[in-house]
């Protein structure tokens, strides 16, 4: 019996008729699934797509918070990492009379707060406020030509929703990207809620009903019991030009974005709260550096108008607190609804309080 091969099936007319229509259908299903991308804009970056209600349909910051960057209804945006992702939007709507977004990353370097800064003062003739959270990425030198930290890759920046082309602006095409048009279909149409909220609010920590302090003490002590921080003895001593060498290049992006705000606007630069265990050592190094980046950034704020330091990583009822923690560094709802009425109350009252120090150059 002979044994078929390739060459008797590739000359009978039906099997090429069959590979044909196979190979159509193909090339109709690519086809169709860019058609159905482009139609819904999952990442609401094309001018002639429909009008539609869009949102954020998945927690991945970068492909869903420039959209909300380049809308028109907010006038107010907290810039920052994952450290600022709590401060809610309607609360400082109320506080600080504006319209605020929130477009705060997960382990955005300096240079990705930046681009999304960008983004959003672009073309816009009206900011009231901008928030920015500032920390280590900030004030540590090995951090400050880093474009991307933590688990970020040049490859997860979409350089495509961030600039200001319009030749580029064609989401690729793969699953994820259909997944977020289907995704994006069900939200539109009512079919399904999204949780990521349309002023770039989303609780990422998770419910309290799922809070461990256990955990949590394991994340901040590396333990089940608090430890407590123990002193460099003696204490370290740097020359006035190794301290100089110490200040982060990075803060000239700080500046470079204060640059770009009007008089009027009120900048707020907070320094986020950092459980108290894993702040700088006393007599450190880093507690060197942590006090020259505050002094550097309060002399900076001095050049602006409405422009506001306040320093919430500092010992404090607040980062003294275990159960205020989900790590050594992410607080939980309550404290950042605290964060919110605390800014209100240096902006609009100038009030003290022990739970933050307002930095002015003086302070130091």
């Amino acid at each position: 019996m002979d044994t078929p091969n390739f060459f008797t099936f590739s000359s009978d007319p039906g099997w090429r008729s069959f590979v044909a229509i196979v190979i159509y259908a193909l090339v109709l299903l690519v086809i169709g699934s860019y058609a159905f991308i482009l139609l819904i804009d999952p990442y609401d970056n094309l001018s002639y797509s429909p009008d539609l209600e869009r949102q954020p349909v998945d927690e991945i910051q970068r492909l869903f918070h420039p959209a909300l960057a380049r809308k028109a209804q907010f006038d107010s945006a907290i810039i920052g990492n994952s450290n600022i992702r709590l401060l809610q939007p309607q609360q400082l709507n109320a506080l600080l009379e504006g319209d605020f977004v929130n477009l705060g990353m997960d382990a955005a370097s300096s240079w990705e707060q930046q681009r999304m800064f960008n983004v959003f003062v672009h073309g816009r003739e009206k900011v009231n406020n901008v928030i920015f959270g500032l920390d280590y990425l900030w004030c540590y030198t090995e951090y400050a030509d880093e474009k991307f930290v933590g688990a970020n890759t040049v490859e997860g920046f979409p350089e495509w929703l961030f600039d200001e082309r319009k030749d580029n602006d064609f989401p690729p095409l793969n699953l994820q990207t259909l997944e977020h048009a289907w995704l994006q279909l069900l939200a539109v149409t009512g079919a399904w809620v999204s949780p990521y909220g349309t002023d770039g609010y989303h609780v990422f920590t998770g419910p309290m009903s799922e809070y461990n302090l256990d955990k949590a003490r394991q994340n901040i002590y590396g333990s089940l019991s608090p430890r407590k921080k123990a002193a460099v003895v003696p204490p370290v001593k740097l020359s006035e030009k190794a301290r100089r060498n110490l200040i982060s290049p990075a803060l000239k992006r700080l500046q470079a974005m204060m640059d770009e705000l009007p008089a009027e606007t009120k900048k707020v630069l907070i320094f986020t709260p950092y459980h108290r265990y894993y702040q700088a050592e006393p007599g450190s190094r880093r507690e060197i550096i942590w006090h020259d980046c505050k002094q550097h950034v309060a002399k900076l704020a001095q050049e602006y108008e409405n422009a506001y330091v306040i320093d919430f990583m500092i010992d404090s009822s607040i980062t003294s607190e275990d159960n205020n923690y989900w790590d050594y560094k992410h607080y939980n709802v309550e404290v950042a609804k605290l964060l919110g009425e605390l800014i209100a109350q240096v902006v609009e009252q100038g009030t003290d309080d022990s739970r933050y120090r307002v930095l002015h150059p003086e302070s130091f």
